[in-house]
């Protein structure tokens, strides 16, 4: 598994699910199936929009902001009721126009969610997606001015989301969010 999706994965353990979706508003399996979407949706998003030279330039003034260490307390930080509108603000600047509405979307018609309480999922993934990024890219020594290269440019076939997406899709079928919450919820 592709570093940067384990450390995601491993931060969304059982208790940080069930947390999420008290704050939410949602029981833990539809929470847990549509974090299992949404994560990679956004890093894809993200890796778009940071395929335009305004769109590097937001990710690594994100990155810069949350450089990780809500990880060493993310149960505090989702159990904050400000972590929603803290990360929507954030989607926006990451995302850019559109992306934010079409996953909201698509998770809403997936799992039966409201679009609000996607809206809200979103919000409190999004923080957590760029501090994973900000760690990463840390750990990995890699300089915020290549953080295209961290999360892969659009249509490059070598980049971080298509390998992530070809390593987690275990049954081959061209989908690994199916995949994505099978991994999840193993850590149950």
């Amino acid at each position: 598994m592709n570093p940067l999706i384990g450390m995601l994965v491993n931060q969304l353990g059982g208790p940080v699910v069930q947390q999420i979706g008290q704050q939410i508003g949602a029981d833990q399996g539809t929470t847990k199936s549509a974090v299992g979407m949404a994560l990679p949706m956004l890093l894809s998003a993200m890796g778009n929009h940071a395929g335009t030279p305004d769109g590097a330039n937001a990710i690594n003034q994100a990155t810069q902001q949350h450089d990780g260490s809500i990880l060493d307390n993310l149960m505090g930080f989702v159990g904050n009721a400000g972590a929603a509108s803290m990360g929507g603000a954030l989607l926006s600047q990451v995302m850019g126009g559109g992306s934010q509405n079409a996953i909201a979307s698509n998770i809403t018609q997936q799992t039966g969610m409201d679009n609000g309480t996607v809206t809200q999922l979103l919000g409190i993934l999004a923080p957590i997606a760029i501090a994973a990024i900000g760690k990463f890219s840390q750990q990995s020594g890699t300089d915020p001015s290549s953080i295209v290269q961290t999360l892969g440019g659009a249509g490059d076939s070598n980049d971080l989301i298509g390998m992530a997406t070809k390593m987690l899709d275990s049954d081959g079928d061209g989908n690994p969010i199916n995949d994505i919450g099978n991994i999840i919820g193993k850590m149950f």
